[in-house]
């Protein structure tokens, strides 16, 4: 199978560019036009190499055309990551790493053992930008997410995560990008064991953001909350989730708006990608 990694934020959009065609059952991650890369694209290329490694394919990446995007793969750590088990097809410049951990969260794998120390370098970051309150709002939810990354996304290949402060001198949009890309059991799986009901694609997310999953186990308000949690002293932002074959978009400025929708291409547990604006 080959993914087609291509333009701006190609798995922001609802489908995946997969090609089949020839498949021998390997996975190629073609990077080679990729012009604009986010927290989402970097987190989501470890994870699907991860996980195509652990079920015995060969995993290769063609590098980005584009130096810029090229080094930028390599300061987030995805060709590091990569390296152990991918043919990394391309130029791949070498970088004298400087300290960024005021604005970067490298592509790193998050596992019940160190989830704290991630969460609190995210908390560091998003107070930095948002301030005290707003800050710690935006981490509750954070923390959330890869709680759940964990927790209901807990598998043998782990989940993966990266986040970035945007100071809006190029995009005019201050903020913070977040995600967090695990390969487990999947919403819709989760949500059937805790509500003793059947769901797939768009309705399995539509309950989760919601709030099913918190519901069904007597907890809390779920990702409504969360939401709303993130998006405090900001000026609206958006949540996307991605699970099995379904992905849901949910936008808020004063109340959420969401929309759930069936795609071609599935993907391997749940990808959770996070954006918000700031003043």
């Amino acid at each position: 199978m080959r993914i087609e990694l291509a333009g701006r934020n190609p798995l922001r959009r609802r489908e995946l560019r997969a090609d089949f065609h020839g498949d021998t059952g390997n996975l190629v991650l073609d990077a080679r036009g990729l012009r604009w890369v986010s927290p989402l694209e970097l987190a989501a290329i470890v994870s699907m190499g991860t996980v195509a490694a652990a079920d015995g394919r060969d995993v290769h990446l063609l590098v980005p055309h584009d130096p810029k995007i090229a080094s930028y793969l390599v300061r987030m750590n995805v060709v590091e990551l990569l390296k152990p088990f991918a043919e990394i097809d391309g130029s791949v410049p070498s970088q004298g790493r400087r300290d960024h951990s005021d604005k970067l969260l490298e592509v790193a794998k998050v596992t019940p053992t160190n989830i704290e120390d991630i969460s609190k370098t995210l908390g560091e970051l998003v107070t930095a930008r948002l301030g005290p309150d707003a800050g710690r709002a935006a981490f509750r939810s954070l923390a959330e997410l890869l709680s759940n990354a964990t927790t209901h996304g807990l598998s043998k290949t782990g989940a993966f995560t990266a986040a970035q402060l945007y100071s809006g001198t190029l995009s005019r949009t201050p903020g913070f990008e977040f995600a967090v890309c695990d390969s487990g059991a999947g919403i819709q799986r989760v949500l059937s064991g805790t509500t003793n009901h059947e769901l797939e694609g768009p309705p399995a997310l539509e309950l989760a953001l919601n709030g099913g999953t918190r519901r069904a186990e007597g907890r809390g308000h779920g990702l409504p909350s969360l939401w709303r949690q993130a998006v405090q002293g900001g000026k609206g932002g958006e949540l996307m989730l991605r699970s099995g074959d379904a992905v849901a978009t949910a936008r808020l400025r004063s109340e959420p708006i969401s929309i759930c929708s069936r795609v071609a291409e599935p993907v391997h547990g749940t990808w959770a990608w996070l954006r918000v604006r700031v003043p």
